[in-house]
Protein backbone atom coordinates (compact mmCIF):
# COMPACT_ATOMS: atom_id res chain seq x y z
CA UNK A 1 0.00 0.00 0.00
CA UNK A 2 2.84 2.20 0.81
CA UNK A 3 4.38 1.51 -2.58
CA UNK A 4 1.12 2.31 -4.30
CA UNK A 5 0.80 5.60 -2.41
CA UNK A 6 4.41 6.46 -3.21
CA UNK A 7 3.79 5.75 -6.89
CA UNK A 8 0.42 7.54 -6.94
CA UNK A 9 1.72 10.85 -5.55
CA UNK A 10 4.41 11.45 -8.22
CA UNK A 11 2.05 10.24 -10.94
CA UNK A 12 -0.53 12.79 -9.76
CA UNK A 13 2.08 15.51 -9.96
CA UNK A 14 3.05 14.39 -13.44
CA UNK A 15 -0.58 14.22 -14.57
CA UNK A 16 -1.26 17.67 -13.04
CA UNK A 17 1.78 19.15 -14.74
CA UNK A 18 0.81 17.52 -18.03
CA UNK A 19 -2.72 18.78 -17.78
CA UNK A 20 -1.38 22.28 -17.09
CA UNK A 21 0.81 22.07 -20.15
CA UNK A 22 -2.14 20.89 -22.23
CA UNK A 23 -4.31 23.67 -20.79
CA UNK A 24 -1.58 26.20 -21.60
CA UNK A 25 -1.41 24.98 -25.20
CA UNK A 26 -5.19 25.12 -25.47
CA UNK A 27 -5.21 28.69 -24.12
CA UNK A 28 -2.51 29.75 -26.54
CA UNK A 29 -4.39 28.24 -29.47
CA UNK A 30 -7.60 29.91 -28.36
CA UNK A 31 -5.94 33.28 -27.85
CA UNK A 32 -4.09 32.95 -31.10
CA UNK A 33 -7.41 32.41 -32.83
CA UNK A 34 -8.85 35.46 -31.09
CA UNK A 35 -5.83 37.52 -32.01
CA UNK A 36 -6.33 36.56 -35.62
CA UNK A 37 -10.00 37.41 -35.50
CA UNK A 38 -9.23 40.67 -33.68
CA UNK A 39 -6.64 41.43 -36.33
CA UNK A 40 -9.23 40.78 -39.01
CA UNK A 41 -11.74 43.01 -37.25
CA UNK A 42 -9.16 45.79 -36.94
CA UNK A 43 -8.28 45.54 -40.61
CA UNK A 44 -11.96 45.52 -41.55
CA UNK A 45 -12.61 48.62 -39.46
CA UNK A 46 -9.56 50.33 -40.95
CA UNK A 47 -10.82 49.63 -44.50
CA UNK A 48 -14.29 50.80 -43.53
CA UNK A 49 -12.90 54.02 -42.05
CA UNK A 50 -10.79 54.60 -45.17
CA UNK A 51 -13.89 54.17 -47.31
CA UNK A 52 -15.84 56.64 -45.17
CA UNK A 53 -12.94 59.05 -45.28
CA UNK A 54 -12.77 58.87 -49.07
CA UNK A 55 -16.51 59.42 -49.42
CA UNK A 56 -16.32 62.34 -46.99
CA UNK A 57 -13.40 63.79 -48.94
CA UNK A 58 -15.44 63.53 -52.12
CA UNK A 59 -18.47 65.13 -50.54
CA UNK A 60 -16.58 67.82 -48.64
CA UNK A 61 -14.14 68.32 -51.50
CA UNK A 62 -17.06 69.36 -53.68
CA UNK A 63 -18.32 71.68 -50.97
CA UNK A 64 -14.81 73.06 -50.58
CA UNK A 65 -14.60 73.87 -54.28
CA UNK A 66 -18.06 75.43 -54.17
CA UNK A 67 -17.12 77.62 -51.21
CA UNK A 68 -13.87 78.57 -52.92
CA UNK A 69 -15.72 79.69 -56.06
CA UNK A 70 -18.24 81.65 -53.96
CA UNK A 71 -15.41 83.34 -52.09
CA UNK A 72 -13.68 84.26 -55.35
CA UNK A 73 -16.93 85.63 -56.80
CA UNK A 74 -17.50 87.67 -53.63
CA UNK A 75 -13.98 89.12 -53.84
CA UNK A 76 -14.45 90.04 -57.50
CA UNK A 77 -17.80 91.67 -56.71
CA UNK A 78 -16.27 93.68 -53.86
CA UNK A 79 -13.39 94.72 -56.12
CA UNK A 80 -15.81 95.88 -58.83
CA UNK A 81 -17.79 97.88 -56.26
CA UNK A 82 -14.59 99.45 -54.96
CA UNK A 83 -13.50 100.46 -58.49
CA UNK A 84 -16.97 101.87 -59.26
CA UNK A 85 -16.94 103.87 -56.03
CA UNK A 86 -13.47 105.23 -56.83
CA UNK A 87 -14.62 106.28 -60.30
CA UNK A 88 -17.73 107.90 -58.85
CA UNK A 89 -15.67 109.80 -56.29
CA UNK A 90 -13.21 110.94 -58.98
CA UNK A 91 -16.09 112.23 -61.10
CA UNK A 92 -17.58 114.04 -58.09
CA UNK A 93 -14.17 115.50 -57.25
CA UNK A 94 -13.73 116.79 -60.81
CA UNK A 95 -17.24 118.27 -60.71
CA UNK A 96 -16.58 120.03 -57.41
CA UNK A 97 -13.19 121.17 -58.68
CA UNK A 98 -14.87 122.66 -61.75
CA UNK A 99 -17.42 124.41 -59.52
CA UNK A 100 -14.56 125.71 -57.36
CA UNK A 101 -12.83 127.13 -60.43
CA UNK A 102 -16.08 128.83 -61.46
CA UNK A 103 -16.50 130.26 -57.94
CA UNK A 104 -12.90 131.52 -58.00
CA UNK A 105 -13.49 133.23 -61.32
CA UNK A 106 -16.70 134.78 -60.00
CA UNK A 107 -14.86 135.94 -56.88
CA UNK A 108 -12.16 137.55 -59.03
CA UNK A 109 -14.87 139.37 -60.99
CA UNK A 110 -16.48 140.54 -57.74
CA UNK A 111 -13.15 141.71 -56.36
CA UNK A 112 -12.49 143.66 -59.54
CA UNK A 113 -15.97 145.18 -59.41
CA UNK A 114 -15.56 145.96 -55.73
CA UNK A 115 -12.27 147.69 -56.32
CA UNK A 116 -13.86 149.79 -58.97
CA UNK A 117 -16.79 150.63 -56.69
CA UNK A 118 -14.52 151.09 -53.70
CA UNK A 119 -12.64 153.94 -55.28
CA UNK A 120 -15.95 155.64 -56.02
CA UNK A 121 -17.40 154.93 -52.58
CA UNK A 122 -14.50 156.21 -50.52
CA UNK A 123 -15.48 159.84 -50.70
CA UNK A 124 -19.11 159.45 -49.51
CA UNK A 125 -18.04 156.95 -46.90
CA UNK A 126 -15.41 159.30 -45.56
CA UNK A 127 -17.96 162.11 -45.33
CA UNK A 128 -20.29 159.88 -43.34
CA UNK A 129 -17.49 158.90 -41.00
CA UNK A 130 -16.53 162.48 -40.41
CA UNK A 131 -20.16 163.40 -39.74
CA UNK A 132 -20.67 160.62 -37.21
CA UNK A 133 -17.37 161.48 -35.54
CA UNK A 134 -18.36 165.13 -35.24
CA UNK A 135 -21.69 164.25 -33.63
CA UNK A 136 -20.06 162.17 -30.97
CA UNK A 137 -17.77 165.00 -29.81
Amino acid sequence: MRNIALAAIPSMYLIGAGSLALADDAMKNELGGNEGSNEGRREGRARENEGRQRSDEGRYGGQKEEMKSKKTAHREEAKAKRVAMKDKLKAKHEEVKGQGDAVKAQAQDMIAAGQQMGSDAKVPGQEMKDAVGAMGK
